[in-house]
């Protein structure tokens, strides 16, 4: 049983959620669980991108550049990034 605190996506987010909009509009989900998925999303995103750069490409397609971006946008949906909030200064986090 998934209680609301707990994180109700397992594995990897992008196989269950084509893009970031689909996980504003889940509504099995709360906010706080819309935030924790798509924060855990760009994390995923993030290294994704260190790994390219270190001649180790992942399996995912598409661009995780742009990926974050919307992910980025998605969490400024739900006012869980300041006002001008650019995200991490690394690719990290």
């Amino acid at each position: 049983m998934t209680t609301k605190t707990e994180h109700p996506v397992a594995g990897d987010v992008s196989e269950q959620y084509a893009h970031p909009d689909d996980i504003l509009n889940d509504r099995s989900l709360t906010n706080a669980q819309k935030i924790k998925t798509l924060k855990e999303w760009e994390q995923d995103l993030r290294q994704l991108m260190v790994a390219s750069e270190e001649n180790m490409p992942g399996t995912t397609a598409g661009q995780p550049a742009e990926s974050l971006q919307h992910v980025r946008e998605a969490l400024a949906t739900l006012s869980a990034t300041g006002p001008g909030d650019k995200g991490s200064p690394s690719k990290t986090g």
